[in-house]
């Protein structure tokens, strides 16, 4: 079980944490980072890569909270690193600030620190002139070396950490009913002491700085303005410089009375350590104790400081002034019943290699065909391609994750859409410059790609619209330009493409619809003026027939009327 998680829902296929994981025991599947507990170092450098926060460290908080609200005995194992991460605090204020927040007792880590040193100097004086001796009190190196470099086993100095030479002090001394919580920034000792405490009973809760940063501010404690208290271990002096790079060789030459006999040398960072393991490997190193950290700089720039990154040099500079670095302490003897050794378990597994005929046939399937196309960038996470096709065989991350692959083959889409494209496409810069030309345009304006492509827009087509576009940042939608000297009329939508301060222009080419609607104009127009002139012939005939029927109905009224008057006159006579 690791003490490292992941939220799928978060990882956004960033791959930055497969680039900083130094083992690659991340894996890319379904597009998503999963952990792999059982090749984990520890390092924690994914916690701090991370841009989505995808990525967890498993937190005690609760439990802890949870054993002072019912009253139980606490005790506190503080890592050396709070002198640096909390630079203004002094070790009483920070005692007190523990106190406030109910922990009942606050011992120091680095108290064991003096023992661990000195079992390191006991091997030292055993050891032959010539031999290379490593520390071994960072947790994520020695899972480094039992997990991918066993042949380092016997170069370790079978000494537990100093978490777990504390733990076991602080058990002998207040008994198995208490609860110790250890208080680190350090991701592999938490993990460690977690581990132990499984097999030993020895550590109930882990706390990380970032979480405790929290936890202070919430119930608005300021270390510096918290009133002297005390802490109930033993000042630990010279030991604390653990803490930093260099720090244990310091302790080491510190103690009153000891001459070395070896050179001493300190290496920190997992890239730089796996260096010195192929050094030591070849024999270029003889007759040197080598102190190794995972992270550079010390435990003060662990994953799990909850500061910025680059507080480390303020951090390195508060140890620094708080410590004096020739001041040992008197260490009282340790207790015959707590063991400081430990031993180293070869946990490397065994992988499948893949022969260079499936490697070349990996890479083929992502266009890398030849040596030549094996670009070995980086971006997917891996040093070279071949480390990734690698990878890819083991099952450990997606084929096509790799970026120059998806980018040829997303540019090739692209060019294939922008060139059956019947639209005209035209992008122009800020200075309006072309920065893209498709197929559609080339035969419109007359002008091919390569001679188009960052020319001057102006000397094709005129830009006012687009200096109006880029004056009000907003686009222009349903916009008819014409371009008599090419004879085409078009409608334009011209996109402002804020990101890239660019100017995106989709031309639809309706020269023939306008033409059709001019024909369909003329003809309604004819047809128009047709139906006008049989109107009006009509109104002509009608008004003719109107004259002539006018004509015949004056004759016919006068011929009536005449022959009314004949008919009257002759009743006249016959009355007569």
């Amino acid at each position: 079980m690791g003490v490292i998680g992941f939220k799928k829902a978060k990882c956004k296929d960033c791959y930055k944490c497969v680039r900083l994981c130094a083992v690659k025991a991340i894996r890319i599947k379904d597009e998503h980072a999963q952990f792999r507990a059982s090749e984990c170092v520890e390092c924690g450098q994914c916690l701090e890569s991370c841009p989505q926060n995808a990525i967890t460290f498993i937190r005690d908080i609760q439990k802890i909270k949870t054993m002072i609200a019912n009253g139980e005995t606490t005790v506190v194992s503080l890592a050396p690193a709070y002198l640096g991460v909390f630079g203004d605090a002094e070790p009483d204020q920070m005692a007190a600030a523990l106190h406030q927040l109910g922990f009942t007792y606050v011992h120091e880590t680095a108290e064991a620190a003096g023992y661990v040193t000195q079992a390191y100097m006991n091997y030292c004086d055993k050891s032959d002139k010539d031999a290379v001796l490593l520390t071994s009190s960072c947790s994520a190196i020695n899972n480094l070396i039992e997990k991918y470099h066993p042949d380092m086993i016997p170069y370790l100095m079978p000494v537990v950490t100093p978490a777990i030479a504390h733990a076991r002090m602080l058990r002998a001394k207040y008994g198995p009913d208490v609860k110790i919580i250890y208080i680190s920034p350090c991701v592999a000792d938490g993990g460690d002491a977690l581990r132990n405490s499984r097999i030993e009973g020895l550590i109930d809760a882990v706390l990380d700085f970032a979480t405790l940063r929290d936890w202070l501010r919430g119930l608005g404690i300021k270390i510096p303005e918290c009133p002297k208290s005390h802490m109930d271990s033993l000042d630990p002096k010279v030991m604390r410089l653990y803490a930093v790079s260099g720090g244990v060789l310091s302790a080491i030459k510190a103690s009153k009375g000891r001459k070395y006999k070896h050179k001493r040398l300190y290496v920190s960072g997992i890239g730089p350590c796996e260096e010195l393991f192929e050094c030591i490997r070849n024999g270029e190193i003889k007759n040197c104790v080598i102190e190794l950290n995972s992270c550079v700089g010390g435990c003060i720039n662990g994953p799990m400081t909850g500061g910025r990154k680059r507080d480390r040099f303020r951090a390195k500079i508060s140890v620094s002034q708080k410590v004096d670095e020739h001041d040992a302490p008197e260490l009282p003897p340790l207790p015959a019943n707590i063991d400081l050794s430990r031993e180293f378990a070869n946990r490397c597994r065994e992988k499948r290699a893949p022969s260079d005929e499936q490697i070349r046939a990996i890479l083929t399937q992502i266009g890398k065909d030849s040596p030549e196309k094996e670009l070995n960038c980086g971006a997917c996470g891996f040093r070279t391609c071949r480390d990734k096709a690698i990878a890819a065989y083991r099952g450990k991350t997606e084929l096509t994750m790799c970026i120059p692959y998806m980018y040829e083959q997303a540019k090739g889409m692209s060019d294939v859409i922008l060139s059956v494209m019947p639209n005209m496409i035209i992008v122009v810069d800020r200075d309006y410059n072309i920065c893209e030309f498709n197929n559609a345009a080339e035969v419109a304006f007359g002008i091919s790609q390569t001679e188009a492509m960052g020319r001057p827009a102006s000397r094709i087509i005129p830009t006012e619209y687009f200096e109006k576009v880029f004056e009000e940042k907003r686009s222009l939608i349903d916009l008819r330009v014409d371009y008599d000297q090419y004879h085409i009329k078009t409608m334009q939508n011209i996109i402002y493409m804020r990101d890239q301060e660019k100017v995106l222009v989709i031309m639809r080419d309706i020269t023939d619809g306008v033409r059709k609607q001019e024909q369909l104009k003329r003809v309604k127009l004819d047809t128009v003026a047709m139906a006008q002139n049989v109107i009006n012939r009509q109104m002509m005939v009608a008004q003719e027939i109107a004259g002539l029927l006018g004509e015949t109905t004056a004759e016919t009224k006068s011929t009536l009327r005449k022959l009314r008057d004949m008919l009257m006159d002759g009743d006249e006579d016959m009355k007569v």
